[in-house]
């Protein structure tokens, strides 16, 4: 399979001479797609407006409801279903099932529900995407885009990242797309379902190529979004033009009154959940009191998880390349000593090789406090740190989360988190992190980045 460029030009893609070979995680070769040149990056950003903006909203959203039965049971890309789905577990090594449950699962519901994602970032309802004016107490409020564009530098951890520029788009910003060299096929089989639907072809671009694009696309897009680690977010904080998706470094607080089998069972979820992939899994737990024993219970049922290559039905652990294996395991066996003890892999070594392919079994450590280097830290693969705290601690302990989730009942510990600027999203009353709904604020809303408020008044009575 090769996979184009797309340079506003709907599905007449773009073939350059240089190419890059996408292998699956098999050591087979699965594609090959465009390297995009920088240069044309540069000229396709700087471009007056898309057309995009000047359709009527219900008309957008009728496009993507129609591009989701394209996505779900189409081939715009040229691919059947079930072939997509195993191109994109080759190549990202995130397990077959959960590769299909995450795209052709719950892409088109969500793409036919967009008016209710939409709706609920918006001030003054739908039409105010076309009318770009809204009241409020008496008061017109102009309500305008920041920019002609928005670029996106994509991950290929998880599929779901991609619903945020088909939110851009569906909000009438024009998108330019720098795909994953791990995940080429599912921002490619979305782009050519919302084409075949009627999206204005200068309303997309999709960008296939090495990383001289993402300065490309910084430098000339209005707006940027980005996914990647502390370094990147540290680069960009004081740039309001850049939004930064950085780790996750999701928790659990475990309250003195939660029930512990019940707990076990959550923390086994919130770890294993998408092979512990997302920014949403748990990667630390905090736990009131003593946390030894809960710790050795969640180990013990990690430890049971099967060994399966991702390719198969069953899997539920994704791939790892030798090189990445050697980096987690340095990074982890740093941390290790006195302070920190490993509670799963004594006895099978965390990497595990199974049909030819190397997965990192699940990895439970546990830490004398929560300010030891490891606690927080974020890796691809199920892995998780406990540690102790007094109740005086615990919000302390859970800063600096994207997502926190409450084992136990306490009102006021949920409220003193919901309080904490440095947490994102509070999950209690066992609430999963992991269920994601687009219709939450992720990191705040995309439209208070792609979108501006003004005054606005006449002086006509």
């Amino acid at each position: 399979m090769f996979v184009p460029a797309l340079l506003r030009k709907g599905r007449d893609g773009y073939r350059s001479l240089d190419r890059q070979r996408h292998m699956g995680f098999d050591g087979s070769l699965v594609a090959e797609s465009t390297i995009t040149p920088a240069l044309l990056v540069h000229d396709l950003a700087r471009r007056p407006p898309s057309s995009l903006m000047k359709m009527p909203i219900r008309q957008i959203l009728d496009i993507f409801a129609r591009a989701a039965d394209r996505f779900e049971t189409g081939q715009p890309d040229g691919l059947a279903p079930e072939e997509y789905v195993r191109k994109a577990t080759l190549t990202s090594g995130l397990p077959l099932s959960i590769n299909r449950q995450q795209t052709l699962g719950a892409f088109p519901p969500a793409m036919r529900m967009m008016e209710q994602f939409i709706r609920v970032q918006s001030p003054g309802g739908l039409d105010v995407f076309d009318s770009h004016v809204y009241q409020a107490e008496g008061v017109r409020i102009g309500f305008t885009p920041r920019g002609r564009n928005v670029g996106f530098v994509m991950p290929g951890n998880h599929p779901s990242t991609h619903f945020m520029w088909m939110c851009s788009l569906a909000m009438k910003i024009p998108v330019v797309v720098r795909p994953s060299s791990d995940d080429v096929f599912t921002p490619y089989r979305v782009a050519m379902a919302l084409f075949e639907a009627g999206l204005p072809e200068d309303a997309l671009t999709f960008v296939p190529g090495g990383h001289d694009l993402v300065d490309a696309i910084i430098g000339t897009c209005a707006l940027s979004v980005l996914f990647g680690g502390q370094p990147l977010a540290d680069r960009y904080a004081a740039n309001r033009n850049v939004r930064v998706h950085g780790p996750g470094r999701s928790k659990v607080v475990v309250l003195a009154n939660a029930d512990v089998d019940e707990t076990v069972k959550l923390i086994t979820r919130l770890v294993m959940d998408d092979a512990g992939r997302g920014c949403i899994n748990g990667s630390a737990v905090v736990v009131e009191g003593d946390a030894t024993k809960l710790a050795a219970a969640v180990a013990a049922a990690l430890d049971r998880v099967p060994i399966i290559a991702p390719i198969n039905e069953d899997g539920r652990l994704g791939s790892v390349r030798p090189g990445e294996a050697a980096a987690f395991n340095g990074m982890i066996d740093h941390g290790l000593g006195g302070a920190a003890e490993e509670l799963t892999t004594s006895r099978h070594g965390r990497v595990a090789a199974v049909d030819g392919v190397d997965v990192m079994r699940p990895t439970v450590i546990s830490v004398s406090s929560f300010e030891h280097p490891l606690f927080g830290m974020e890796l691809p693969f199920p892995f998780v740190v406990f540690t102790s705290a007094g109740r005086q601690d615990l919000v302390r302990a859970a800063r600096h989360s994207l997502a926190v989730v409450v084992a136990g009942r306490d009102p006021v510990i949920a409220e003193e988190l919901l309080m904490e600027p440095t947490i994102d999203k509070v999950f209690a009353d066992g609430a999963l992190s992991t269920e994601f709904d687009p219709r939450e604020p992720h990191e705040g809303f995309l439209v208070d980045f792609l979108y501006m408020k003004k005054a606005l008044r006449s002086g006509v009575s």
